[in-house]
């Protein structure tokens, strides 16, 4: 940005204060303006003790010595035109233009005032949080000061919650949360005004632009100060009183995402390319469409290789609205024609394998336990369709390869499809990898932790493999049709334990000892044994369909099981003779035990490791209620509220007042700076205290 305008003034009390507009882009020389009667005015509109940001906005007159002379401004982009105002020498307020809310007379050619308003966080309700991983309290508050436009002096912390009573320094820069928790199940994100509220809310924590800085400070750290007494200015101050509360629900919501991968491809993604018609069977009679099957490089959900194709299937009388990924699709020319074999053939497993389509990243997971105990698993699933009949949605039959189905179910009863399943951190740099071709190359079943593992680094192919199979593997297989992926085992020809059919489908996974995001990778080279552990070549020329959809990765229990989860909620009593409940809900928090999915979860930036509990007013608990004894310490009983004009308070402070003493912090401000006045509204406060809170 560059200097535009400029002007000063002397206020009624010979405080000099200059005003300087920056505009982005800009280049001339440097304009000196006039100005109205009431050159700057600063309002911090009404807020409630305990909301966590206090915005303010400056409206400036300026003198039009010419038509529509500033009409320009409102023109550009919002957040490109800045104005700070220093008092006597140093900066004492900055905001950026509220394009918006311009307003100039029209009826007159020159000659008139103009009145812009600038906010000083206005503008982060344009903008959109974007940012991944762990990031600390005091690199989202400095993003959203960048992102806000405002110039400042200096961040004035006044933080009382530390980690533990011992901590040195406050939670300012002590903790990090998640990127990933501002973003919503369809990953839309939150605005950074959004962000910045919920990251301060639940830590009671205020911030408020004065005299030229930024104040972060919770009420508990601001009782012990001295404050300073206000000098009423007139005879229309007001007392009244603030309001309390009968009793408080805060609600806490973890955002614990136990769907942690879900690469289904919506089919209105699945656009252009081209349209093929297969009927009920191959007899092709004209009245009898089974599918119409759309094959295109256009799709939504994995990231596909060049070879295969996004499909779309659209029923007529034969399967379901779905879409995916296909490597082979087929249709005959006509009755009694050939097979024609659309995108890629189907061949034998060789030694190369290319990658058919990449899924993920998934959601954060991080490791609640590394002993091994195996209180939570990952289950990982995939639906693939490889089949032989022309039509896979009708039954075998004469019209609808009968031979080449029979010889499937008969031979393909051990089947491995290879996979890479990766652990990486926000960068994708590969962590861990799984490893269980152990199970694969063995005569077993048994999954131990030297044949399924997480290994340090990058995957191979070969190193994992989901696997299918059914029944007694002798005269079945796990192909034909849609199949989920079962546990995977080895060329086991006995009687499989009851726990593979009481877990159901899915092959599952130890959960990894280190935090990060999954990404999936599925392969080409299916392996199909018969069960005398041969690969049967017709297993791969008499394939007409290779089609895949809906991978899934979910965090299960140690049994397989799904896991429920749902909002944490505290409630306590305030004041039971008040009639009016306060309700606060929260996006970050604390749980009583760690979670391995839970986005909203609090962390030490040091060591990234979950905190439980935090320490303020001399009590060692879970965050929620420490922020309910802020509430009850300040709502529990009547607290003045003071209000009229006064001598300007230009820094920021606690007040008090002489004949009602006690400690005040302001609720509403406007300052006029030209009488060197503010018109305020304050309200008393108190230190936390926890005695006599009544926890339901």
């Amino acid at each position: 940005m560059n200097l535009r305008y400029r002007y000063g003034f002397y206020s009624y009390k010979d405080v000099l204060y200059e005003v300087d507009i920056y505009q982005e882009g800009f280049s001339g020389e440097v304009q000196q303006v006039g100005y109205g009667e009431s050159p700057v005015e600063i309002e911090w509109q009404e807020t409630d003790k305990l909301e966590p940001v206090q915005s303010s906005s400056a409206t400036v007159q300026l003198f039009s010595d010419n038509d529509r002379q500033f009409v320009d401004l409102y023109t550009v982009k919002a957040g490109s035109v800045r104005l700070d105002v220093y008092r006597e020498g140093s900066l004492y307020w900055s905001g950026t233009l509220d394009t918006e809310l311009y307003e100039e007379p029209f009826s007159y050619k020159d000659g008139y005032c103009v009145e812009l308003t600038f906010s000083d966080f206005a503008m982060l309700d344009r903008l959109k949080w974007n940012v991944r991983g762990f990031i600390s309290m005091d690199q989202i508050i400095r993003k959203a000061l960048d992102m806000s436009g405002v110039k400042y002096s200096a961040i004035d912390t006044r933080i009382s919650t530390k980690t533990s009573s011992g901590a040195s320094g406050s939670v300012y820069t002590a903790v990090s949360v998640l990127g990933d928790n501002f973003f919503d199940e369809d990953d839309k994100p939150m605005t950074m005004r959004e962000v910045l509220d919920e990251t301060l809310r639940p830590f009671s924590l205020r911030m408020i632009q004065k005299g030229g800085k930024i104040v972060l400070y919770d009420l508990n750290q601001l009782y012990p100060e001295t404050p300073e007494e206000v000098v009423w200015d007139g005879d229309d101050a007001v007392l009244s009183v603030d309001k309390t509360y009968s009793d408080v629900l805060l609600t806490f919501s973890p955002y614990e995402k136990t769907t942690l991968l879900d690469a289904t491809v919506d089919p209105e993604t699945v656009t252009g390319g081209s349209q093929y018609t297969t009927y009920v069977d191959n007899r092709f009679e004209a009245d009898a469409v089974g599918f119409r099957m759309t094959i295109s490089d256009t799709g939504e959900g994995v990231v596909k290789n060049i070879k295969p194709k996004f499909f779309r299937v659209d029923p007529v009388y034969s399967g379901d609205s779905e879409a995916g990924i296909a490597w082979a699709y087929s249709t005959r020319k006509g009755t009694g024609g050939d097979f024609i074999q659309h995108i890629q053939p189907v061949l034998p497993p060789t030694g190369t394998v290319e990658m058919i389509f990449r899924a993920g990243p998934s959601s954060f997971i991080y490791p609640v336990s590394t002993d091994g105990s195996g209180k939570f698993q990952l289950k990982v699933t995939i639906n693939m369709l490889f089949d032989p009949r022309y039509n896979p949605f009708e039954d075998a039959g004469k019209y609808n390869e009968q031979g080449n189905w029979d010889e499937q179910q008969d031979r393909a009863n051990f089947v491995y499809l290879p996979i890479k399943l990766t652990l990486r951190d926000e960068n994708r740099n590969a962590l861990l990898h799984l490893q269980n071709s152990g199970v694969k190359d063995s005569d077993y079943y048994y999954h131990s932790t030297t044949n399924v593992k997480w290994v340090s680094g990058e995957a191979a192919w070969g190193d994992a493999f989901l696997c299918w199979w059914k029944g007694n593997r002798k005269d079945e297989s796990g192909l034909g049709g849609w199949q989920l992926n079962k546990q995977i085992i080895g060329y086991y020809r006995d009687t499989l334990p009851s726990r593979f059919d009481k877990m159901g489908d899915g092959e599952f996974v130890p959960f990894p000892d280190k935090y990060g995001y999954l990404e999936l990778e599925v392969g080409t080279g299916l392996i199909t044994w018969d069960y005398n552990k041969e690969i049967n070549t017709k297993n791969y020329s008499q394939c007409r369909h290779w089609w895949f959809k809906d991978p899934k990765v979910e965090l299960v229990d140690g049994y397989g099981n799904s896991i429920n989860t749902k909002d944490i909620s505290f409630s306590a009593w305030i004041n039971e003779d008040a009639a009016e409940e306060i309700k606060i809900d929260t996006v970050l928090g604390t749980l009583e035990n760690p979670s391995p999915v839970a986005l909203g979860q609090i962390f030490e930036t040091s060591t990234h490791t979950v905190i439980g509990t935090f320490y303020r007013g001399g009590v060692q608990e879970r965050l929620e209620k420490l922020l309910i004894g802020t509430i009850y310490s300040n709502y529990e009983g009547r607290n003045l509220v003071l209000s009229g004009a006064a001598d300007l308070i230009p820094g920021f402070c606690t007040l008090t007042d002489r004949n009602e003493p006690g400690k005040y912090v302001i609720l509403q401000e406007t300052q006029r700076l030209r009488d060197e006045e503010s018109n305020i509204k304050m309200v008393q406060f108190s230190e936390d205290h926890f005695e006599g809170v009544r926890f339901k």
